[in-house]
């Protein structure tokens, strides 16, 4: 029996795939799943470039005319962000990294944070185990703050953490109202050293847990940026990516922006660059050169963010 699955059909679908995510990304603040699908801009783009050079191979010309518009229309989307990090020298580096509960390449890690040797390091999903690890940075970082660890059924105890080369005047965690997980922690550092607020966050991610979560901390978020006097830098695992509703809603309302540096996709780790970028670091009023890349694999599912930046700005 011939089978009705040839070439030109199972082209033709993968396009009409493609077009109805594309077309749901333009409806993407009306409902949470479909800005989930916008998270994954690269990899339309990608997909409708892989598919125009199939109809081209085949010679498919209205094929090939619907992958063109497909990419670009989804490429206008990209292209902001594809901007690779101008050169410069800044007075400050924070680095942000989600470790990976199950992660056990400490040795890679702490070899990475040392050739760093950034002022500021945000660490999520630190377990005990890791916390042990941390604690061979002493000599650089004799500053450290742990949020309190989270217990959830089949994972290890784990939390966030902040390391810093100076004394902060103030720390502290900010837990979820709805889920009753902390989902930030923060520092302010005196004035005198120069005044600074670091705010390390690690969102909840809206395909395992309800996106209600995601959004209340989000705007509980927003209410802890504009509680900071002076410049504040957020970092972390937001768990969205810039081309998401919610995204913008969350600059929309904190007054932060993306440092910049591209697209700096970081998840999963092993994918990149053609992962998604569910890590950023942003940045407030009075913060000037500000630019962003990422580390390289260390074990984790994530690559860590690299952010430098000039402060009086």
């Amino acid at each position: 029996m011939k089978s009705w699955i040839t070439w030109g059909r199972l082209l033709w679908a993968l396009l009409v795939g493609l077009a109805l995510a594309t077309a749901g990304s333009f409806f993407r603040g009306s409902a949470w799943w479909l800005d989930i699908l916008t998270d994954f801009k690269m990899q339309y783009v990608a997909s409708a470039a892989l598919l125009f050079l199939a109809a081209l191979a085949s010679r498919r010309a209205k094929e090939a005319v619907l992958a063109l518009v497909l990419l670009g229309i989804n490429g206008v989307a990209l292209a902001p962000h594809l901007a690779p990090a101008p050169s410069s020298r800044t007075a400050m580096k924070i680095v942000g990294f989600n470790l990976d509960m199950f992660n056990t390449a400490a040795a890679n890690t702490l070899d990475f944070l040392h050739r760093e040797n950034a002022d500021v390091v945000v660490v999520y999903e630190v377990t005990v185990a890791w916390r042990e690890a941390l604690r061979q940075l002493s000599d650089i970082y004799p500053h450290r703050y742990y949020g309190p660890l989270q217990y959830l059924p089949g994972n290890p105890p784990q939390g966030m953490g902040l390391l810093s080369k100076r004394a902060w005047e103030e720390t502290g965690v900010e837990v979820s109202d709805i889920s009753s997980r902390t989902f930030a922690v923060w520092a302010r550092f005196p004035a005198a050293s120069p005044s600074l607020t670091v705010v390390g966050v690690h969102l909840s991610n809206p395909v395992y847990y309800p996106a209600s979560h995601q959004r209340s901390e989000a705007v509980a978020l927003a209410s802890i940026v504009k509680r900071f006097d002076g410049p504040v830098v957020v970092t972390g695992d937001f768990n969205m990516t810039p081309f998401s509703a919610r995204y913008g809603t969350l600059l929309g309302k904190t007054g932060l922006r993306r440092a910049d540096g591209g697209l700096n996709a970081t998840w999963p780790a092993m994918l990149t660059p053609l992962g998604l970028s569910l890590d950023h670091v942003l940045i407030g009023k009075g913060i000037r050169n500000a630019t962003m890349r990422t580390g390289p694999w260390l074990g984790s599912d994530h690559l860590p963010v690299v952010g430098t930046f000039d402060l009086g700005g």
